[in-house]
């Protein structure tokens, strides 16, 4: 009797100590191997898959730095009018500095400058077309300095005694330039991208 009872004693005092035990936490692998519930619902099952991230509209356009759309600034003049395949107006007979412009629906959306036969600058006068970097016609100079902090300098406008340009420098040695006019009223009217020293030049080819 004496050892059955020792027996019953070991069993119940096996039987609290396992009550006593803190459960065991699952490892990260564990619960890694769980599969994730998948919602079946008429709802979630109807649900248009999500859109993707929507592109930067600044990175979208034809503007860039080193030309617009299909062309490179300092191709020949050749060059231009292959890589354009639509006409070009403004061509003339010699080695002159003059400006072409797009026929038909883009005709106001860009102006080329040719100098020496090459294409060396770029300019647009709609808010249409976004340069580089972000800016836009309409924009007043406290937007562009946000958008180019440490590259922008303003200098006087040349006709608008209240007017500025914020002329934006290359981030690479020998890349072209980015100016902004400014008016008097405080807001982007043209910008331009070019080589200097063209890129400067207030009046254009004349």
């Amino acid at each position: 009797m004496k050892q059955l009872g020792s027996v019953l004693a070991l069993g119940i005092a096996l039987a609290l100590s396992s009550c006593d035990r803190t459960p065991e936490t699952p490892s990260k692998d564990a619960e890694a191997a769980v599969p994730t519930p998948v919602d079946t619902t008429p709802a979630a099952l109807a649900a248009p898959p999500a859109a993707p991230a929507a592109q930067d509209p600044a990175a979208a356009g034809p503007a860039r730095l080193d030309g617009y759309g299909p062309l490179t600034l300092g191709s020949t003049l050749d060059a231009v009018r292959a890589a354009w395949k639509a006409p070009l107006q403004g061509e003339v007979p010699d080695d002159y500095c003059h400006a072409l412009r797009p026929e038909g629906a883009q005709a106001e959306d860009v102006i080329l400058m040719i100098e020496g036969k090459r294409l060396v600058r770029y300019d647009v006068r709609n808010d249409r077309i976004t340069a580089p970097g972000g800016g836009k016609v309409g924009m007043s100079l406290g937007q562009l300095q946000t958008l180019y902090p440490d590259r922008g300098d303003v200098t006087p406008h040349k006709y608008d005694e209240k007017g500025h340009n914020l002329r934006v420098r290359p981030a690479t040695e020998g890349g072209a330039l980015i100016n902004f006019e400014i008016n008097g009223d405080g807001n982007v009217s043209a910008w331009r991208v070019g080589q200097t020293p063209q890129v400067d030049y207030v009046e254009g080819c004349s």
